[in-house]
């Protein structure tokens, strides 16, 4: 349990699987004008409308407000409480006079020094315990002194935010300047207008604490949260304050920007907007299990000064030699691997063999982890992403994992077998500098306390039993290979860079402004390992718990586009209320009952599986393509690391599109295609300035 547990797992034991209550599930009936509203107006990240990253003050009561709170914390005795405050308007504020308080007859902090436009600190009650949790330290502490580097407020009384519900008050003088009420707290007298917030998009009617025990034990556990303000999807600043749990990002009543879960270690505000650009670069698309161990084999072999790379998994034995051999030839060459700690099922002995294999030729293998015996938690739920970065040049990115269940090495003329998915190969200098960016903050052991080095004699985290012999089987002759070479286009083409937990789930950008744009005529092709048919608890329903991806590919039905979900049946659970069987059924019944251009069905093309996690739009003569690792469930958008891009393209489309009409069963002639490409085309890129 503990694996797909780790934030709440203590807690679930102590109370026992007697609390876990589950109705049967029964969706409301669903009416045309139910559907989640996703908004038509796409922001168009290609386009030179983005801010400019100057600061806009807000309009609001006060100039500085109560921007987070971390109350119910990690570590043993909670030494890590913290608050954060915010400079929300437009000139420098004094903080002489100004303190914070959490409820009458309590305790006080004396606030000090200034604080400038835009400018956000943190304050916690201890620095040290703090800095363990976030990576970084806080501006101040106000009991004890932790860290001598950092200032240490005045306090009175005992400042203690309660866990089951408790108030933080600002006050300048005597007037209260904002507030925050969560959980079972009283309101009154704080400013605090209408049901208190409750985290993990709870609710303060009436709801007991652990009540929502699944949540829990789908790793959106209440301790560790980090009450949040909403932020503007334009600017990354905190939405108007109204003093009420609307304010917050946790607030039930926005299925799209609310309901949302941050933990300490997140860059949320770094990443909140997604990187946009247009340069010029030369994109390869890599089709699974078709070609891409081939291509993927072919970069790493151009590869002479760095190979890093973070993936859930790593079990391909054939490209673990292929690191190492370039390692071997060039001794100076930077490897650097960050993996998954606690993946489902565990690390197994393939795995262990080929981290012993990379750290013993030089590189290094790390594995982000939670461990509760040392008070050590992981940031997400799963390091579920999976891009490599060659040479500092090349980004390599996608559904697969480094495994020959998706990147097969045998010998195709006869067939293969493996998971369809697709990765993206690019050298546009932007987007390898913010995949650089966000493997450089994830992987930082320095400052981030879930990273485990792989270490010889740990029996999770170390070297296979003595003996151990690999395994190199793979493939098979199932699926007869229908895409024997990748597509490679080259010109300026625009960008998005999409992640989890960030930025993934937006309704101005990112999936669902994509798929916004489609209207009638156009077409939407989702390819997905699974789709839920809902999120929340398994009990829950569409009305209640809306997946908003979902809920988006069937609004752009409902204004007349062509819309098509081919998902994954080798996995999938018919008996699962949310699972792919009832995703179909859902969606088939809205488009007999609403008069829909839309089709759902499962199925499995290649022989193991579909673990693509693609969408493809067509508007008019333009394609737009989104390949990465985000699954179609809530963790995947809120809770997990994920990576993926988006890519205006019709020659990617039109590639990406014959892929998905094979799987769905529509075998178009295709032996041969010519993708639309800039002059001077290359099918052979070399993206490497220096030689191997």
């Amino acid at each position: 349990m503990c694996s797909q547990n780790r934030r709440l797992c203590s807690i679930v034991v102590a109370l026992g699987l007697a609390l876990i209550l589950l109705a049967g599930w029964g969706a409301p009936a669903r009416s045309a004008s139910s559907t989640v509203p996703v908004s038509t107006v796409y922001h168009d990240p290609f386009l030179a409308d983005e801010p400019d990253g100057a600061f806009r003050p807000m309009n609001a009561s006060s100039t500085i407000l109560i921007t987070a709170v971390y109350y119910d914390t990690y570590l043993t005795d909670e030494p890590d409480e913290a608050f954060r405050l915010m400079n929300v308007g437009g000139t420098t504020v004094d903080l002489s006079g100004w303190t914070v308080t959490d409820g009458p007859n309590e305790g006080t902090i004396t606030l000090q020094g200034s604080l400038a436009p835009g400018v956000s600190i943190w304050i916690a009650r201890e620095a040290a315990g703090f800095s363990l949790e976030f990576g970084f330290s806080p501006a101040y502490e106000y009991e004890g002194d932790t860290d001598p580097a950092v200032p240490e407020l005045t306090s009175s009384g005992t400042v203690a935010l309660a866990n089951t519900g408790d108030q933080l008050m600002l006050k300048n003088g005597e007037t209260i300047a904002d507030s925050v009420v969560w959980e079972g707290a009283d309101p009154t007298g704080t400013g605090w207008s209408g049901p208190t917030i409750w985290p993990d998009g709870g609710d303060s009617t009436g709801i007991e604490r652990f009540a929502r025990l699944e949540r829990a034990i789908e790793g959106f556990g209440f301790e560790g949260q980090v009450l949040y303000r909403e932020l503007d999807t334009a600017t990354a600043l905190p939405i108007a304050d109204t003093d009420t749990a609307a304010d917050w990002a946790q607030a039930t009543d926005d299925p799209i920007n609310g309901k949302k879960v941050q933990y300490p270690g997140w860059d949320l505000e770094r990443y909140f907007i997604p990187a946009a650009f247009a340069e010029p670069t030369t994109l390869t698309y890599a089709v699974a299990p078709d070609h891409i161990y081939e291509t993927v084999l072919g970069e790493i072999n151009q590869a002479t000064t760095s190979i890093l790379y973070e993936g859930y998994t790593f079990k391909n034995a054939h490209l673990a030699d292929a690191i190492v051999a370039r390692m071997a030839a060039h001794p100076a060459m930077t490897v650097r691997i960050l993996l998954e700690g606690e993946p489902v099922g565990g690390i197994d002995d393939q795995e262990k063999w080929i981290c012993q294999q990379i750290e013993d030729a030089g590189g290094s293998v790390y594995f982000m982890h939670t461990d509760d015996a040392t008070d050590v938690h992981d940031r997400y739920n799963y390091q579920h992403g999976k891009w490599m970065i060659l040479d500092g040049e090349t980004l390599l990115t996608g559904s697969e994992n480094l495994n020959y269940s998706s990147m097969p090495a045998d010998d195709k003329s006869d067939g293969t077998a493996g998971n369809r998915g697709v990765w993206l190969i690019t050298d546009a200098p932007s987007a390898v500098a913010h995949a650089l960016d966000v493997f450089q903050h994830d992987l930082d052991p320095a400052n981030h306390r879930d990273l485990a080095r792989w270490d010889a004699p740990d029996p999770n985290y170390g070297a296979p039993p003595p003996g151990f012999t690999p395994d190199y089987t793979s493939g098979g002759s199932a699926y007869p290979i229908q895409f024997p070479t990748p597509l490679t286009i080259q010109g300026t083409i625009p960008m998005e860079m999409v992640q989890s937990p960030e930025n993934s789930l937006r309704d101005s950008d990112s999936l669902l402004g994509m798929v916004a744009r489609a209207g009638a005529g156009d077409t939407v092709l989702v390819e997905q390992l699974y789709e839920y048919t809902y999120w929340g608890a398994t009990a829950s329903n569409p009305v209640d718990d809306p997946n908003p991806r979902l809920e988006a590919y069937i609004a752009a039905a409902g204004r007349g586009a062509t819309v098509r979900l081919m998902l994954d049946s080798v996995f999938d659970d018919p008996g699962d209320p949310r699972g792919n069987t009832a995703t179909c059924a859902y969606a088939n019944g809205l488009a007999s009952s609403e008069g829909l251009d839309l089709a759902c069905k499962v199925g499995d093309p290649t022989g193991n599986g579909i673990h693509n996690k693609m969408v493809l739009v067509q508007v008019g003569d333009s394609g737009y393509v989104h390949t990465g690792s985000i699954n179609g469930s809530e963790n995947s958008s809120k809770n997990n690391r994920e990576f993926a891009v988006q890519v205006q393209s019709r020659a990617a489309y039109d590639y990406l599109s014959r892929v998905f009409w094979y799987d769905w069963g529509e075998n178009l002639e295709y032996s041969v295609f010519l993708p639309v490409v800039k002059r001077n085309y290359s099918p052979v890129p070399d993206r490497r300035r220096s030689a191997p």
